[in-house]
């Protein structure tokens, strides 16, 4: 990797994280507050309404965005010919489930009192596919060039005015599951706005099918791949709505929400500085195997020790921030923090196979991960909602399984080398879950707040991670903060205070173990 590319990954993963640190502290609030305002059916009519929502998207969208960001070489035509695609297949499929929008009945049993709720919410919904279909190509072309500064502000500020404001205040004044609604379209309007802002594209459509062929080749394929990566992850969201109904969907998508919200926040800003990276490495099949090595070591590290805290923590996290009424959240919130890390985790395989355009595997693999996913809710759906948890695990153990042996022959990556990855997270995951354990078992037997059992929770797991993360971190850990530390620009010869620190730190701890260099 280049030292300008790593510059600008390095520079995109600060103003990422601290994007998504920010909005993780506002979505808590904003979780919180709208769970108590509204009831447990207002969030699965929207959560049935997301679906439809993006299932029309990923053929409104036709995989472009991820073809402007992997193709190598963008000339202007290109980009005109992508906005007025995107463009008019936005305008095409907001009609389109307008006139559909009754038949979002069907994922309801109690058919009557769903279309009399459903249908105006698609409908109103679905102006966010035309919105999307005017700003995809800014939105894109942003990415492409490393403007993760300027997105993460129009981020932050879009999802305040917009949730924070919007949504809260409509939901206090009553306007019920519609508050969730017009919170989701004011920052979709507002970073369709700021992305142009960004990059002021050319606009005026081009109808030359030598500009369109090259970006439909790849973004065809990757529609397929998201449509059916869709009906992978919203498989529960769509049984669950058609045989347990509206609430039991409400209980479950909050749960969902709570673990996997934080997670994408994450994985999102990481992933939008990782696929271009990747992709300007597609030729380069050793780096780009160091590169997804060294990615999904430091991911894991982060991921599965937050998850596994939060299995134990669970209880309390689903009383402070959603409320007594939804307790029976909290058995699916913890099988759902074992499943959600290896989902993410794996990510980053997939947008390997996208940035060497290996995408035929991947449309198989996806098939195979669609099938084995639903026989495991066939066999586990008597056990309800619990049930459909456990499915998803199972299924991301599998998907796993499979992604090694992709990996294996388009990376040449032994499979010992890839297992590898898991370690550090997982060891420090499972002695920090044990820690938390122990402690919140003596706090609630002392029947405190819940409040404080939490914030001791927090505090041991935030302090026992920093510990076993960079004070004693597993060998394999220790290389890739090493790799990661000289991305930075910390050397030896480090002349400011904190890079004298941090220099010390890489003598004294990382390179303790022979061999590191």
């Amino acid at each position: 990797m280049s030292k300008n590319l790593a510059s600008k990954a390095v520079s995109g993963l600060k103003w990422g994280s601290a994007s998504t640190i920010a909005n993780a502290v506002m979505q808590i609030g904003y979780t919180s507050a709208m769970a108590r305002l509204l009831a447990p059916e207002a969030f699965g009519l929207v959560a049935i309404s997301s679906v439809i929502l993006r299932f029309g998207s990923y053929f409104a969208h036709l995989g472009l965005s991820q073809a402007i960001i992997q193709k190598e070489e963008l000339t202007e035509d290109n980009i005109r010919a992508a906005f007025t695609s995107s463009a008019l297949l936005g305008i095409a499929f907001t009609l389109l489930i307008w006139f559909l929008a009754p038949f979002a009945t069907m994922f309801f049993d109690n058919a009557t009192t769903a279309s009399e709720q459903v249908t105006p919410i698609v409908r109103v919904m679905a102006l966010s596919l035309l919105i999307g279909g005017l700003s995809s190509t800014a939105f894109s072309l942003a990415e492409r060039n490393m403007r993760f500064k300027e997105l993460s502000i129009v981020e932050t500020l879009s999802y305040v005015i917009s949730y924070l404001g919007v949504g809260v205040v409509c939901a206090y004044l009553g306007f019920g599951v519609w508050s969730l609604v017009f919170a989701t379209l004011t920052q979709a309007g507002l970073v369709a706005l700021g992305a142009y802002v960004i990059i002021r594209h050319n606009v005026v459509p081009l109808f030359k099918w030598e500009s369109y062929k090259p970006l439909f080749n790849y973004g065809s394929k990757m529609s397929v791949i998201s449509f059916l990566e869709f009906l992978s992850q919203d498989m529960a969201t769509i049984l669950i709505g058609k045989t347990l109904g509206p609430y039991k969907l409400g209980i479950y998508d909050r749960a969902h929400r709570l673990v996997n919200l934080p997670m994408y926040m994450l994985t999102r800003t990481i992933s939008r500085v990782i696929f271009p990276s990747f992709s300007k490495l597609q030729a380069e099949t050793s780096k780009l195997a160091s590169a997804y090595i060294s990615s999904t070591t430091l991911l894991a590290a982060i991921i599965i020790p937050t998850c596994l805290g939060l299995m134990v923590a669970a209880p309390e996290v689903v009383y402070l921030l959603l409320g007594d009424k939804w307790g029976e959240s909290i058995p699916v919130l913890q099988v759902l923090c074992l499943a959600i890390p290896l989902s993410f985790i794996t990510m980053f395989a997939g947008i390997v196979c996208d940035a060497k355009a290996v995408l035929n595997i991947k449309i198989v693999l996806t098939l195979v991960f669609i099938g084995v996913i639903a026989a495991f809710f066939f066999m586990l759906r008597q056990y309800g909602l619990i049930g459909f948890a456990f499915a998803i695990l199972a299924g991301e153990v599998v998907r796993i399984l499979f992604y090694q042996a992709v990996l294996n022959r388009i990376l040449k990556l032994p499979y010992l080398e890839q297992l590898q990855v898991y370690v550090p997270g997982l060891v420090n995951g499972v002695l920090i879950a044990a820690i938390i354990y122990a402690l919140s078992s003596v706090l609630r037997s002392l029947e405190l707040p819940h409040v404080l059992v939490l914030a001791c929770q927090i505090a041991t797991g935030a302090v026992l991670f920093i510990i076993l993360t960079l004070f004693f971190p597993h060998n394999t850990l220790k290389m890739q903060i090493n790799k990661l530390l000289l991305k930075f620009g910390v050397n030896e010869n480090s002349t400011s205070y904190y890079g004298k620190i941090i220099s010390k730190y890489r003598k004294t701890v990382i390179n303790s173990t022979e061999g590191i260099n």
